[in-house]
């Protein structure tokens, strides 16, 4: 099924989206050239708070590179030193818990 001009604006459905916290105003006319209602009627959406919040939260997720900085310099210093001592059996069981985790 090909949705096209189900607007009457001469475009492709999924060209007219708005960003967040943007509002847009599509025309009401009709194909035919007579617009329904008023001459300047329009309508608009208006994004909620909670939907421009929920966006805000995935730019940031988007841009953040999920690194903590601060501890890879910590852990960085450590193993250059010569201080770092991992504790393997705190590593197997993570590796344990990660495979179990994958079965259920």
């Amino acid at each position: 099924m090909d949705i096209n001009d189900i607007l009457g604006t001469g475009k492709s459905y999924g060209q007219n989206r708005v960003g967040s916290g943007q509002t847009a105003e599509i025309s009401s006319g009709a194909g035919s050239g007579k617009a329904r209602g008023s001459a300047g009627s329009s309508d608009t959406v208006t994004l909620s708070g909670d939907a421009k919040l929920f966006a805000q939260a995935v730019r940031d997720a988007q841009s953040d590179s999920g690194v903590r900085t601060d501890r890879v310099a910590e852990l960085k210093a450590l193993v250059e030193s010569g201080e770092y001592q991992p504790d393997s059996r705190k590593i197997a069981e993570k590796l344990l818990l990660s495979e179990i985790d994958l079965l259920s």
